[in-house]
């Protein structure tokens, strides 16, 4: 990011933060944000590269489902590849077309 500050309070801000370690180093973050009652956003996860494949990834997601069983709504945003959509797909989630919804963000 450009903008170091607003990154650490975006963290500092989130509903939850999960981090992966391997050998005291950083190898994947989650990052929720919403209310916790009744929406989730999955806000980021990100696995190094080298580290992908490998479960990572899906360890933290579930870790962040396991803890917000009873919402109504699981969101999230992801890049437009195929690899994304598989992981995701491979998770449980569908895209939003597929559900009769559409999704819009002011960029």
């Amino acid at each position: 990011t450009s903008d170091p500050a607003a990154l650490k309070l975006g963290f500092q801000n989130s509903l939850l933060t999960l981090a992966a370690y391997e050998s005291n180093s950083l190898v994947g973050i989650l990052r929720c944000v919403g209310d916790g009652a009744t929406v989730v956003l999955i806000q980021d996860i990100l696995v190094a590269p080298q580290f992908q494949r490998k479960g990572i990834g899906s360890a933290l997601l579930n870790a962040a489902l396991s803890r917000y069983t009873s919402l109504r709504q699981i969101q999230l945003c992801t890049d437009n590849t195929e690899k994304t959509k598989a992981f995701y797909r491979s998770c449980g989630f569908r895209e939003y077309g597929e559900i009769g919804c559409c999704g819009f963000m002011k960029a």
